[in-house]
């Protein structure tokens, strides 16, 4: 006769089944429960923010009022002193007014009249031309010289007075003579002149002293620039 089998043997395998699959679902339920909490503490919370504080500058401080002005002190009363008049001038002597009057011929006339003469001595050059014109020698371009007519006006005319030689270079003196005496008394043609002006042509010789450069000549009064 077989012995009876122990109900505890075929028991056995079934509970440690059920052990096998409990355990199994608490270690998983326990990984889900941790996956939860790690999930929970890495995900960040809804944290309040502080608002900033504004830093306000404090309010201007009030301006102090203007002082009001001093009143106003009454106008000074200023008298006027009658002074007494400069006293007159004294009467210049007849010399110095004749020295500060202005020259009887303006810019115009004067050129006017230099025109005219120059015309009328340029009508002379045949007389001119008789003259001797032996060229004089000279060491430099240097110096100058210059035939002077002293002339005084008349009707629409000038007479020459006298004549002078002015000179710091060598120059032909027979045609310088010759000159003089075809010049001397002659009246040169100048209108719209009032009689007794003193004038003075100057007709500069030529580079060799033996001729009468009418181009360069010019005029002006007696006493005058």
């Amino acid at each position: 006769m077989e012995p009876p089998v122990q109900p505890t043997a075929a028991v056995n395998p079934l509970v440690r089944r059920v052990l096998v699959v409990l355990g199994t679902g608490a270690v998983f339920l326990l990984l889900v429960a941790l996956g939860l909490g790690l999930a929970a503490l890495l995900s960040p919370g809804d944290t309040a923010r502080p608002e900033p504080v504004v830093v306000r500058p404090p309010p201007p401080a009030p301006r102090p009022e203007p002082a009001p002005p001093p009143p106003a002190s009454p106008p000074a009363i200023v008298r006027e002193v009658a002074r007494p008049p400069p006293p007159q001038p004294a009467p210049l002597p007849e010399a110095s007014r004749a020295a500060l009057s202005p020259g009887a011929l303006t810019l115009p006339a004067r050129l006017r009249v230099r025109r005219e003469v120059i015309r009328a001595i340029g009508a002379l050059k045949e007389d001119l031309g008789q003259c001797p014109a032996d060229p004089v020698q000279r060491s430099g371009p240097q110096g100058r010289a210059a035939l002077v007519l002293e002339t005084e006006s008349l009707n629409n005319a000038v007479r020459v007075v006298r004549t002078t030689l002015e000179a710091d270079v060598p120059v032909n003196d027979r045609f310088v003579a010759c000159a003089r005496q075809v010049l001397a008394g002659k009246q040169l043609a100048a209108t719209g002149i009032k009689p007794g002006v003193k004038l003075r042509v100057f007709l500069p010789l030529g580079p060799t002293g033996n001729s009468i450069s009418l181009g360069s000549a010019s005029l002006a009064e007696a006493g005058g620039p």
